[in-house]
């Protein structure tokens, strides 16, 4: 049962050795960082330091909106950056506000969030703060009345922000009166998991949020209604631990499909058409997916880091090198798979094979949060609050991929929209004419929408797949050149040769 506890602890960030009385091996204690031989070099393309979490275990994670980047530091500090060169554009200090006076600090959590107006930024000491995105003033703040432990969410017209309680309420604000509009969601659990979903707000009608329950609620942002509930997790053990099924990845919307995790009860995907769960895998996982145009990526909650096949959800390959490790939640950068782990360093993937090509260190701290990619950069933040803006693009894929990812994305949040509709009754006594027209009206833009999005996405997949295939084909080059130079030595690549030069490409059976 220790060790039990011991791991709960450790998906909630805190990294402990071996306890207890007994003198046997901590069966959860991390294991030591692989060596590796790197096979590229990462440049770095910009570094600053903020003020970060404090020493405390907190994701604070940090988001970026057009050209912008926008970080909270844990003891009161709002940042905006440049995206592109690390320039400051403004810092704002939360703790000066005069809530915080008699606390210990202004103790922002959960990350920050942006929209073509506000920033927003939730705290454990219960207020909810919205500034200006153009200079960092307060615009208003207001008090929940619990610690919020997610980031909120702006729905799209920028008129309402959803903010998510540590009790697993979802509270809808008003921007333009500052005032509350409604609570909803559902009960919280007896025993659950510290870190939460954030919500995700679809276009000005729904929000969607995981809760500690094991359910996904579709959530009308007019009124509070739960227009839909999915049960994503299974909490049928004997012992309070294994009951434990937190819904605390942010769902992902693709298409008709609803992807997810939940803590002891898999890696699921819903069909919105079906209205059911169609394929549940057995990954413990409480970490955000990415995905790219094949592949899934998730971590578990072991360290464990899986590739699974979209088309089929049949696993590619593990890598288990990293074992309780506190391994971030990834990223997909290019033709690699990225993530962090809790002393620092980043670890850059093959997507094809899950091998560890390169690791470099970035901090002496943990990083507790996935590295975000923007254009061609990758930018990783760790909880001392340095952010590092990396780069590795030999042939310019890095951006053309994660255009068509976000076009795909947001086409999928639109499909999703569409289905919960035709789930949802308008109301208990029948459709009324007037209803059904505005339904027709909402649907025909709906596609409209979705078909604009759908072009932009084939247009990303296009470009994407022409850089592609110009990567494989100088990938290619380099492999014959390789082979011919060898053999002039009697070698061949693949008899045992293992290089420790450093290259561009990697090679064929490289580890």
């Amino acid at each position: 049962m220790l060790n039990k506890f011991v791991r709960l602890i450790g998906v909630c960030g805190f990294m402990l050795a071996a306890v207890g009385c007994s003198s046997k091996k901590d069966l959860f204690e991390p294991v030591e960082s692989p060596e590796i031989t790197n096979h590229f070099d990462v440049g770095s393309q910009w570094s600053r330091s903020t003020q970060g979490a404090n020493g405390k275990y907190s994701q604070l994670a940090p988001c970026i909106y057009g050209d912008k980047l926008y970080v909270a530091g844990r003891a009161g500090k709002v940042y905006a950056f440049d995206a592109a060169t690390g320039n400051s554009v403004w810092t704002k200090d939360l703790d000066d506000e005069e809530e915080n006076d008699n606390k210990r600090s202004a103790r922002l959590n959960g990350g920050v969030t942006a929209s073509s107006a506000y920033v927003a930024v939730g705290s454990e000491n219960g207020y909810v703060y919205v500034l200006n995105r153009s200079d960092g003033n307060v615009f208003f703040k207001y008090y929940i009345g619990a610690e919020i432990l997610s980031a909120p969410a702006f729905s799209a017209d920028d008129t309402k922000l959803f903010v998510l309680d540590a009790n697993g309420a979802l509270h809808a604000l008003d921007l333009a009166s500052k005032e509350r509009l409604w609570i909803s969601g559902g009960a919280m659990e007896t025993l659950h998991l510290r870190s939460q979903s954030r919500p995700l707000a679809i276009a000005d009608d729904l929000v969607i949020v995981g809760t500690p329950s094991g359910k996904v609620l579709m959530i009308s942002q007019q009124d509070g209604v739960i227009i839909n509930q999915i049960v994503v997790g299974q909490n049928n053990g004997s012992a309070a631990l294994d009951r434990i099924s937190d819904v605390s990845s942010t769902p992902l919307l693709l298409g008709d499909n609803m992807y997810t995790t939940a803590y002891n009860a898999g890696f699921v995907n819903y069909n919105f058409k079906e209205n059911a769960v169609t394929a549940r895998l057995a990954y413990h996982s409480s970490k955000d997916l990415a995905f790219d145009d094949n592949y899934f990526i998730l971590t578990g909650d072991n360290g464990h880091v899986y590739c699974v096949r979209r088309k089929d959800n049949v696993e590619v390959w593990e890598n288990s090198s990293l074992t309780y490790r506190n391994v971030s939640a990834p990223a997909i950068y290019g033709n690699l798979v990225v993530v962090g782990d809790y002393e620092g360093y980043v670890y850059f993937l093959d997507l094809e094979n899950g091998n560890i090509l390169t690791k470099i260190e970035v901090s002496s701290s943990p990083i507790y949060v996935a590295p975000l990619v923007y254009g061609s950069n990758l930018i990783v933040y760790s909880s001392s609050g340095t952010i590092e803006s990396l780069h590795y693009d030999p042939v310019g894929l890095v951006a053309s991929k994660q255009a068509y990812i976000e076009a795909e994305h947001s086409a999928g949040t639109s499909a999703a929209l569409m289905a919960a509709k035709n789930i949802a009754p308008l109301n208990q006594g029948g459709v009324t004419k007037e209803a059904l027209e505005k339904r027709r009206a909402e649907a025909r833009q709906l596609v409209a929408r979705i078909d604009a999005q759908q072009r932009r996405m084939e247009a990303e997949y296009r470009e994407y797949q022409r850089r592609k295939a110009e990567y494989e084909r100088r990938v290619k080059e380099y492999e014959k050149e390789k082979r011919e130079r060898l053999s002039g030595y009697g070698l061949m690549v693949g008899e045992g040769v293992k290089s420790n030069s450093k290259s561009e490409f990697v090679e064929e059976g490289s580890e």
